[in-house]
């Protein structure tokens, strides 16, 4: 499956009678891993040339050869006999972003790995992360790195897998209706896991039932002899659990659930509970992120990892930045969750703050929450009336919805141009002992937010 042979067979095999490779030595050469950026990281892959909507990946392909690429795979014939006459390793291909999904579907039959597929409106990555280091400490696993979750980057991360791993463990994202499916027949899960159903990317599905039905299609992409880890807190899991024959696995705080989060208390340093009866400490003021956490044990403890390892693994990850991460700036907790917001996710945020005990001092800096289409004024109604429960007494908002937020909440929400200028009119207000939300969608860019706060307090505290 390693050399430019196999993949011409293997795409021949898929439907693509007319994929032939070419390389001037007399063996084909090997490949580890595809890339499609011929400004990444090239070295020992083969380079997939896609076309894009600006830019038209044919066009580089002999500049990521020239970059380290084993050989470029294009779908253009004037490219192909470009590659030839200059001498550069290639396949052609009738399509080269079909070409990359069904080598990737090769690979997947070809690995004698289990797949353990995560998806969900919030929370993927974190339990990724959480189900990898839990899974490790019985097996070997590989797992996608960054957040290469979609129809492209999920056969990317797979391609990356070494063929003597006993796990795979990669995230399945959606934008629209049928990316979760197309994924699916590429990955072939043996474990799905759906983390929650919520709001995100609303816009482009219409409706969180169609969200639900969207998240459900990894389910019912399990065989008989799979397993289904879902969420019994979620209003959806009898609709989840309903897409599938295979064994199902439950997570979540309430008595029924197989994997029960209990006795949460939440301090400005993170969060304590108990995760399937052992007690741990999550460094994060969300209780999703004890939910990431279960969803990892559950996954872990139906394949023979002892409970109270899986859980001091899965407890150790550290959020990403952007993710939950707690950042202490001058004697302030910031809590950076600045990669993405979406109505539900906000307001699990803000939910975490309210759980803090009466004397810690609140405050938040929001973002505009994007791709909520006709939701949207409700989406932002919704999170800020929720600062008054939070307990959140000084919040700035920064983007065009923050005149739909004030309305919803008079004298509690003021407006900023940028993240810097929120920033700034919040520092001179925080002082040590309080806890500042930082959180938008991923355009408002309030990562530098987070870190004109801890300049600011930075120099105050100098």
């Amino acid at each position: 499956m390693r050399t430019l042979k196999d993949v011409e067979n293997a795409l021949r095999r898929a439907g693509d009678d007319g994929a032939r490779a070419w390389w001037p030595a007399q063996a084909p050469p090997t490949w580890r891993g595809a890339a499609i950026d011929s400004r990444g990281d090239c070295t020992g892959r083969l380079f997939f040339g896609l076309r894009g909507e600006r830019a038209d990946g044919n066009d580089h392909a002999a500049t990521a050869v020239a970059a380290g690429a084993v050989a470029a795979v294009v779908d253009r014939e004037d490219v192909a006999e470009a590659l030839r006459r200059d001498g550069v390793p290639h396949v052609r291909v009738r399509d080269a972003r079909e070409a990359l999904r069904e080598l990737a579907r090769a690979w997947r039959e070809a690995l004698g790995a289990r797949v353990v597929a995560v998806t969900g409106s919030a929370g993927k990555t974190s339990t990724r992360a959480c189900t990898a280091v839990a899974m490790k400490r019985r097996y070997r696993v590989f797992a996608s790195p960054g957040n290469l979750n979609s129809t492209v980057g999920a056969p990317l991360a797979l391609l990356e897998a070494d063929d003597d791993v006993e796990y795979v463990v990669c995230e399945v994202g959606a934008n629209r209706p049928g990316e979760v499916a197309t994924i699916a027949r590429i990955l072939a899960p043996d474990v799905a896991v759906v983390t929650n159903v919520g709001d995100a990317h609303v816009g482009g599905f219409g409706s969180s039932e169609a969200i639900a039905r969207e998240k459900g299609d990894l389910v019912a992409a399990l065989p008989s002899t799979g397993v289904a880890v879902l969420p019994h807190d979620d209003a959806w899991y009898g609709a989840l659990a309903a897409r599938t024959d295979a064994h199902v696995v439950t997570f979540g705080t309430n008595a029924e659930a197989d994997v029960r989060v209990e006795d949460v208390a939440v301090t400005p340093h993170g969060v304590s509970c108990r995760v399937a009866g052992v007690t741990t400490r999550i460094a994060s003021l969300a209780v999703y992120h004890a939910l990431d956490v279960a969803a990892a044990v559950a996954v872990a403890r139906q394949h023979g990892v002892d409970v109270a390892e899986a859980v001091e693994a899965a407890a150790g990850v550290v959020p990403l930045p952007g993710r939950g991460r707690l950042i202490d700036a001058g004697g302030v907790t910031i809590v950076d969750e600045t990669y993405n917001a979406s109505p539900a996710s906000v307001h699990e945020s803000l939910a975490a703050l309210g759980r803090l005990g009466e004397r810690v001092r609140r405050a938040a800096i929001l973002g505009d929450m994007l791709e909520l289409g006709e939701a949207t004024a409700e989406g932002v109604t919704r999170v800020a009336r929720a600062l008054a429960e939070a307990g959140v007494s000084k919040a700035i908002w920064v983007g065009a919805q923050a005149a739909t937020a004030a309305t919803a909440a008079p004298g509690r929400v003021e407006s900023a141009p940028d993240a810097a200028q929120a920033a700034d009119a919040l520092a001179g207000w925080l002082r040590a002992g309080d806890v500042v939300l930082v959180r938008g969608s991923r355009a408002c860019g309030l990562e530098r937010a987070v870190e004109r706060l801890r300049e600011r307090l930075a120099q105050r505290n100098g």
